[in-house]
Order: structure tokens, then C-alpha cells, then sequence
């Protein structure tokens, strides 16, 4: 039976699994370290695969990967990475000796989700991950380049976006409340989503009143909103899930 290892790249951990079937899940014991720098992650990521290889007992040959960001899905290059600006540039399909395939981390999340996850059987469905910052997913819209989803970067107040305002409001939790509202409306409105699955360390349920104050038909328009059934692995699982 083929192992296949998923990577979740993120803003503050590297977290791992291996995906064993379609129907199984084991992740490693061995303690992630936090990255500090694009070569600390990277010895990290190789450290990982090998460990998960030698606790398996065979070599993995199948990585996937699911990066913040901007990425080239054809080349596997990170083109840009607010988070983490110094993977720039960054091919992840040259990082390990396998084959590697890599993907947006929030559209891993809701690959995850939708295949697993609370977002089964559902055909319109978005995601959101709160983390350091804030990344989002389409699953009937990909983009031109593959770049859709980025809802962190939608400008929600006099100039400032999404992100930066949830970033500045992480201490003043009815503030956040509101521009996550706010910005959960704005998705609503522009996707009528059936189902917003919210995840990352950040994810909490909004509040459905405030929600509604900004929709244009509060009751026909409000989705399901629900936390991740599949935690802190949903980005692994979506990348492993990469060659299904």
C-alpha cells in the first residue's frame, strides 16, 4: 500500500501526515518545530520526510504540499507570501527527492473538508482559514492563474483589508467579531455559498446577527457556517489528497 506524505507550511508550524489509503490516517510522533528562516523550514521539511519514511519502514515516494500564498500550481513556485515573504520564489517541487505536488493551503483545507469534512455533499461551498493571516477558498472557481480564494487581501475599511484589520483586532475581540461578520457578508453576497466551513487556529462561529445586518436578504441568503470537523490536519489531509 502506497504512503503518501501531506505537508501543511504555515505561518508559524510545519505540520505533517501521512495519508495511507483513501480511508486511513496515522501522523508521526515526532515534535514539529516552529520555522525561522526559508532554510529552517526546509531542513525541517526534509528531517520529516525522512523520519515519517523510516518510521513506516518503507521510503515515501508522493509528497504534497500545501503553502500560504501565491503559487505557480503547474511549476509548484511560490510567487508571493505575505506571511512568509522570504519563500519568494520558493520551488517546492524541488525540495525533497519524490514526487512533489503543491497547492494553495486554504484550497488543500477545503479539499479536505469537502472529501471528509463537514462540506461533503455539498456543491457550492467556500472556506476561510483564520492562521496568521487569512486565506479563503472556491471550490467551483479556481481563477485564471488558480489564484482565487484570496479573501484576506478584500478592503473592508477605509483602505485597510480583511487581514490587516483581523490582525489588528486579535486583542479586542468584539472588534474582530465585527470585521469577521463584515467580511464573511461580503462572501456571501458576491458567492451565495450553501456552506462556509471556517478554519486555523483563529476560527471561531461569527455571529449570524451581525452577519445579516449587511446581506441583501438576510434568511434566504445565510449559508451554514461551521467550524472544521478535521482540525488542525484538514491542510495535510487536502495536500496528500493532491493524487487522488
Amino acid at each position: 500500500m502506497e504512503n503518501i506524505l501531506g505537508v501543511d507550511i504555515g505561518g508559524s508550524k510545519i505540520r505533517m501526515v501521512v495519508w495511507k489509503s483513501k480511508a486511513e490516517l496515522s501522523s508521526g510522533n515526532k515534535p514539529l518545530k516552529e520555522w525561522q528562516s526559508r532554510e529552517a523550514t526546509l531542513e525541517n521539511l526534509k528531517k520529516g520526510f525522512e523520519f515519517f519514511g523510516g518510521a513506516l519502514g518503507s521510503a515515501i515516494s508522493k509528497v504534497g504540499i500545501g503553502a500560504p500564498g501565491l503559487l505557480d500550481f503547474k511549476t509548484g513556485t511560490l510567487m508571493r507570501c505575505g506571511n512568509l515573504p522570504k519563500f519568494k520564489g520558493l520551488n517546492l517541487k524541488q525540495c525533497l527527492e519524490a514526487e512533489v505536488r503543491a497547492d494553495n493551503d486554504a484550497k488543500c483545507f477545503l479539499r479536505a473538508e469537502m472529501a471528509f469534512g463537514l462540506a461533503k455533499n455539498y456543491k457550492n461551498v467556500l472556506a476561510v482559514i483564520f492562521g496568521t493571516g487569512i486565506g479563503g477558498a472556491i471550490n467551483s472557481w479556481q481563477g485564471r492563474n488558480s489564484w482565487a480564494g484570496e479573501f484576506g487581501h478584500m478592503i473592508i475599511d477605509k483602505g485597510k483589508d480583511w487581514e490587516k484589520l483581523y490582525q489588528e483586532t486579535k486583542n479586542r475581540p468584539k472588534e474582530q467579531e465585527k470585521i469577521n461578520a463584515i467580511g464573511l457578508a461580503n462572501l456571501i453576497n458576491v458567492f451565495n455559498p450553501e456552506v462556509i466551513v471556517l478554519g486555523g487556529k483563529g476560527a471561531k462561529m461569527p455571529s449570524k446577527e451581525i452577519i445579516s445586518k449587511y446581506l441583501l436578504l438576510p434568511k434566504p441568503q445565510m449559508p451554514k457556517i461551521v467550524l472544521s470537523k478535521l482540525g488542525d490536519n484538514a491542510v495535510a489531509i487536502g495536500a496528500a489528497l493532491l493524487f487522488s
